[in-house]
């Protein structure tokens, strides 16, 4: 990708999880990026444009199959990883910009949803794969189901609304999430890793 295309893209990106996509207008865009709107309409054809690339650099950016990579750690390691890079994330975007990208930008919207999830999908999978052969999740389980079930539970955590009337902190809610779903599938060495893990 071209260098100022890259920084366009990346530029915008924050801006539209910091602010959400309608109230950012292409003039914001280039007076952030010290461009003329000429300039800019070299690199992207329109918003519409622009929001799709920022879209593809954002699944990319936040794809969990990059997260907790290395193979020494085992799987109880890499699901810690993953929670806290999604916390992270959940902080990062404003509320807002899904809402938008879903009211008006649905196609790009429908296409952020299907490559979050394929990329949650595949990624936890593995990893409960691998908790099974270390013997620090369960064997009895549907890896599949589970997986399926741990990913709606996720998605559900960006409804704001449920959060604000029962005047519950997101992270509070996301780390109880988490000791919950570690506690469904450990075994009891998997929640004897968790719980040192947790101490240090």
């Amino acid at each position: 990708m071209d260098k100022k295309l890259e920084q366009i893209i990346g530029t915008t990106a924050k801006l539209y999880t910091k602010y959400g996509i309608r109230s950012v207008t292409m003039d914001d865009v280039a007076r952030e990026l010290s461009l003329s709107k000429k300039t800019l309409y070299i690199y992207v054809k329109d918003k519409v444009d622009l929001v799709k690339k920022v879209v593809l650099f954002i699944t990319e950016k936040s794809d969990v199959s990059r997260c907790g990579n290395d193979k020494n750690l085992n799987a109880v390691e890499k699901h810690i990883f993953v929670y806290q890079f999604i916390s992270k994330m959940l902080i990062d975007v404003n509320p807002s910009f899904e809402y938008d990208l879903r009211k008006y930008y649905p196609n790009q919207y429908k296409l952020l949803l299907k490559n979050r999830r394929t990329n949650m999908f595949d990624k936890m999978k593995v990893d409960l794969h691998q908790g099974i052969k270390e013997g620090l999740f369960r064997g009895d389980m549907d890896v599949d189901k589970v997986v399926i079930l741990n990913m709606i539970r996720i998605e559900s955590l960006y409804d704001n609304e449920i959060l604000e009337k029962y005047k519950y902190n997101l992270l509070d809610v996301l780390g109880e999430f988490f000791t919950y779903h570690l506690h469904a599938i450990a075994t009891p060495e998997g929640i004897k890793e968790y719980k040192r893990l947790m101490k240090n």
